[in-house]
């Protein structure tokens, strides 16, 4: 039951790229079997059908498509820039405080490097650091500052012993969050309005720009921008690439995942 082509017709019908799921189509199709099962569909047009008809099991459905994989400092060549570069520059040219909005944060591995970029480079504590992801219970986990050591591969070794402590055998890790800068966390669906206020930085990376497309990824993405301070910069994927949009972006000249709103 639900095989490819079953899927990518799913994905067609909720305004999904192929594209984005095709490397992660294994658990996510697992889920979507699961649920099928569950409301007693045996074809992918009675799922359609009644998915269709009750919002909440269409609510089911598009969280069974939530990919959550994240891991500390990935792309370690972005974080090598934000510390030498744009991190100093937002700390050297902007008015206290600083806003930076990790939108979709998974588990909370971005936000937390992060903030532990931002003590390690000296930033001052005026930092504003506001966290964000749809699904609860990965905000949970990421408040809880517990991780495994494969979401550690990428990170330094003098970090990692500056700011996690070793649980079960050195195969999970707390982080200790009293060294670092305070981060508000809160439940938000990207496809929303975003949070209210102005922010300096935006971190969209391997979420919006990835599992969506069409009508609704034009809206939301424009929405982002529009929160973005003149001047400020937007973080996207390695393998993202950026719809069209009124608001012109620049990207940043010795890094391809950066994008900074024209002044």
């Amino acid at each position: 039951m639900l095989n490819d082509d079953e899927f990518r017709k799913l994905l067609d019908y909720l305004d999904r790229p192929w594209s984005g799921y095709r490397k992660v189509r294994k658990g996510v199709k697992k889920r979507i079997r699961r649920h099928m099962e569950q409301l007693d569909c045996r074809t992918l047009e009675a799922y359609r059908q009644l998915i269709e008809a009750q919002p909440k099991e269409k609510l089911h459905c598009e969280q069974c498509l939530l990919v959550t994989i994240s891991r500390f400092f990935r792309d370690t060549e972005l974080w090598r820039i934000l510390e030498e570069r744009l991190l100093p520059q937002l700390i050297n040219d902007v008015e206290p405080p600083i806003r930076i909005w990790s939108a979709g944060c998974a588990g909370g591995e971005e936000p937390y490097s992060l903030a532990i970029l931002w003590d390690s480079i000296g930033g001052p504590p005026t930092l504003e650091l506001l966290a964000t992801d749809i699904n609860a219970s990965c905000l949970d986990r990421a408040q809880e500052g517990v991780f495994g050591r494969g979401s550690l591969k990428e990170l330094p070794d003098h970090l990692r012993s500056a700011y996690f402590r070793p649980l079960k055998g050195d195969h999970q890790f707390s982080i200790l969050k009293e060294k670092l800068a305070s981060i508000q966390w809160h439940t938000h669906n990207l496809l929303h309005s975003p949070p209210p206020g102005h922010f300096h930085m935006v971190f969209l990376r391997n979420n919006l720009l990835t599992y969506h497309q069409g009508y609704q990824l034009q809206v939301a993405f424009d929405r982002i921008l529009s929160v973005l301070t003149s001047g400020g910069y937007l973080v996207v994927g390695s393998h993202e690439t950026l719809p069209a949009s009124p608001i012109k972006l620049d990207r940043a000249s010795d890094c391809p995942w950066v994008y900074r709103i024209a002044k």
